[in-house]
């Protein structure tokens, strides 16, 4: 595929830190593909298999999460380069937690599951990354079990935002009705409607009907 080199390996989160000799041994030992995702395709869906490891090194992709009883969906995008779910791969339960979409042209390297573990049992730099990406999920998760969910409204939607997004800036959508935000966050209907009004108010949010956009995530947290 064009605009694709082995030099491009370097830059994803996973190769970091790998040697031109270990890359070249990799592009003719272990099983990948390199695939094109138009725009508006589907990579990953949520709860299917995850049985191959989807590398993104060009492009924009949406992630949308929905919740277990379908109440309300987080979108959130993405910029390449990104490793799609590793977490995922491996487990108790190896499915998507997300769907990942193309939101523009993507391309991606695709390896399957058995050329992961030929790589984790093969290439130290390799496997360190791998472990260091997943024990960054892990901390990150956990810590937010211990974080501060208490204050008024307008922070409660925050932290209920932040805690739901991957990175803590960009652009993030949260489709859910007021009932239900109210729910989540165990606030009336009313103080959350008023509270996502003050936000609209100060050009941190942009209120539609059962969605909420938030144009950028990083001003909303550093103002309230």
């Amino acid at each position: 595929m064009e605009n694709f080199t082995l030099d491009t390996l370097t830059d994803l989160p996973l190769f970091q830190g790998i040697g031109k000799s270990e890359l070249a041994r990799f592009a003719t030992s272990v099983p990948h593909k390199i695939r094109r995702y138009a725009a508006g395709e589907r990579i990953a869906e949520q709860d299917h298999p995850c049985q191959q490891l989807v590398l993104a090194f060009r492009g924009v992709l949406q992630m949308c999460t929905r919740s277990d009883n379908n109440r309300f969906a987080f979108h959130e995008r993405l910029q390449a380069p990104i490793a799609l779910q590793p977490e995922a791969l491996y487990g108790i339960s190896p499915r998507y937690t997300h769907t990942f979409t193309a939101q523009t042209e993507v391309q991606a390297i695709v390896i399957p599951k058995e050329g992961v573990t030929q790589l984790f049992s093969s290439l130290e730099v390799f496997r360190l990354n791998l472990i260091n990406l997943l024990s960054t999920f892990i901390y990150r998760q956990s810590r937010w079990l211990w974080h501060n969910s208490s204050g008024d409204t307008e922070k409660r939607i925050v932290n209920f935002i932040h805690a739901h997004s991957i990175h803590p800036a960009g652009e993030k959508i949260l489709d859910i009705s007021m009932e239900d935000f109210g729910l989540q966050i165990n606030e009336p209907r009313m103080n959350i409607s008023q509270a996502l009004n003050r936000l609209q108010k100060k050009n941190l949010i942009l209120l539609k009907r059962k969605r909420i956009i938030i144009p950028a995530l990083e001003k909303l947290i550093q103002t309230c």
